[in-house]
């Protein structure tokens, strides 16, 4: 796991994983949005996957 600063209320960071379709290894990088209080969690603003951006599996496990 990765954490890359971008902006202020930005950050970005980069998680290896296992796909659930395949079982192969993938790469996940996730933009979030920093949340204005601590009692509530980070908003993700962009997902992205090495081998399927739209697999809907993955990107669940981020929210």
């Amino acid at each position: 796991m990765e954490k890359e600063q971008e902006r202020e209320d930005e950050y970005t960071m980069t998680f290896e994983s296992i796909c659930p379709t395949d079982v192969s290894k993938v790469k996940h990088t996730v933009v979030y949005k920093k949340a204005t209080c601590t009692r509530v969690d980070d908003i993700v603003q962009h997902f992205y996957c090495n081998r399927d951006s739209k697999c809907v599996k993955c990107q669940q496990n981020y929210l």
